[in-house]
């Protein structure tokens, strides 16, 4: 480590950051020195392209750690520093506990290991666990006033009643589940900030709306208000949990899941709580919150009336008698286009042997380049386009509006339905509901077939 450069990395939820750099002398002594006191948090000392150990920074003018590099956590010494003796010594404790459990595993895993002595390990494994468990506990009841106990408290998970007297079976499985779930941040206190300075409050929240809640928009948003309400005991975990929420399922590839963006949006980036954004991003959220709204799963599907490949007829969206109904928006200058619009016929030829189907397929362009495609790939949709006229003739789109024809949400279809890419299909029941969107063939099907089973 001579004569090498070394890093002090913070966390902040689930990155870390560059936060200072310093130089080992030819002694390998590396010293950090700050003009401000740092954030309270978990750090990593990092070097040669690696992690060498994680430490404790809170309200400690001077901390001075001595280690080895062949063990840094076993050959650690604390020379100063109240809350990195705690934390080490539990490091040095969890390993050894890890370690004794090791030749446990070994044998519950070998062929010869008796029935008996495997139920004799399953009875010993846990108790290492209790007894980890046990040591956070005690570090935090005789250190509270420590920004380690806050950490060591905000790793534990809340104790779950068994609801013995609950006879049924279903229903003491429901009632754990529901205690786990609203009991679920008990250890965090959330009116401090430096959790956040840890990788524990991210990966918390992460695995609960992973693995905790039950994955619909609607039990998601109730489970948001919930914790964001909670996070409102600090500026900087609103902040992050509210960010963190709408940019992970802004990107979620899960059908139904832009509903959650929509409610983050609308409720929590506004002008009056993101403060920590400016007037043109809230409003660049808000305004794709809004148009997302009638999009969502359960609404019914706006309108459109749009001239068929006749040129003679206005085709009507909410006209069309069928049980489903595929929206599809499409171009054929658009390279996935022009592969997913024989599949989509394909399996809608199929599924209209059995499932009264029909598919209302809109375009940008009413060309010459349309109609071929269509023609050629026996597309045998209802196919409908903006008249070219619409785009060269404000006054004849303005014209087909008077006439009764169409509207400007039809014509501006690409706005009213938010399409910034294509293709997009959706599937609509009798009704025009929205049961499904941004879905391919396949999806399609797998819908459909859900839909059905619920008849």
């Amino acid at each position: 480590m001579q004569d090498s450069t070394c890093y002090l990395l913070n966390y902040y939820g689930s990155k870390m950051y560059y936060n200072d750099t310093a130089q080992f002398n030819s002694e390998g002594l590396v010293i950090f020195k700050k003009d401000e006191q740092p954030k309270g948090g978990l750090y990593i000392v990092y070097s040669g392209g690696k992690r060498l150990f994680e430490m404790v920074i809170n309200n400690e003018n001077n901390i001075e750690l001595e280690t080895d590099t062949l063990d840094y956590i076993g050959k650690m010494t604390v020379k100063k520093s109240t809350e990195n003796k705690l934390f080490f010594d539990y490091l040095k404790f969890l390993s050894a506990k890890q370690k004794s459990s090791i030749p446990l595993r070994k044998k519950l895993e070998a062929k010869g290991t008796s029935e008996k002595e495997k139920a004799a390990i399953t009875q010993q494994l846990p108790e290492v666990g209790v007894a980890i468990s046990d040591y956070k506990s005690n570090v935090i009841s005789t250190n509270s006033d420590l920004f380690v106990s806050v950490f060591f408290k905000a790793m534990k998970e809340s104790k779950t009643p068994e609801f013995e007297e609950v006879k049924n079976d279903s229903l003491k499985r429901l009632l754990k589940y529901e205690h786990y779930k609203n009991h679920y941040f008990d250890n965090i206190d959330f009116s401090d900030d430096r959790i956040n300075n840890t990788p524990v409050y991210h990966n918390k929240v992460a695995k609960f709306f992973k693995s905790v809640v039950y994955p619909t928009p609607d039990s998601i948003n109730k489970e948001i208000d919930v914790l964001l309400g909670k996070t409102k005991a600090s500026d900087e975990l609103f902040k992050y949990t509210t960010f963190y929420l709408l940019s992970h399922y802004e990107a979620s590839k899960i059908m139904g899941m832009d509903a959650v963006f929509a409610h983050v949006g609308l409720n929590y980036y506004t002008h009056e709580l993101a403060f920590w954004s400016d007037s043109t991003q809230i409003e660049k959220i808000q305004e794709k919150s809004r148009k997302l709204s009638p999009l969502l799963l359960g609404e019914k599907a706006i309108d459109l009336s749009l001239l068929d490949t006749s040129g003679n007829n206005w085709e009507n969206l909410h006209n069309i008698k069928a049980k489903y109904t595929v929206l599809v928006f499409w171009d054929p200058d658009c390279g996935h286009c022009i592969k997913e619009l024989p599949k989509l016929s394909h399996a809608v030829d199929s599924l209209k042997e059995s499932i009264d189907i029909k598919v209302f397929s809109v375009s940008s362009n009413h060309n010459k380049e349309w109609k071929t495609f269509i023609k050629k790939n026996n597309i045998d949709f209802i196919n409908v386009a903006v008249p070219m006229e619409a785009y060269s003739d404000q006054n004849k789109a303005t014209q087909f509006i008077i006439d009764g024809h169409t509207d400007l949400k039809s014509l501006n279809y690409n706005k009213t339905y938010d399409i910034f890419s294509t293709p997009q299909i959706y599937l609509l029941d009798r009704d025009k509901i929205i049961v499904g969107k941004k879905l391919d063939s396949e999806l399609l099907k797998q819908v459909i077939k859900k839909e059905e089973g619920k008849a």
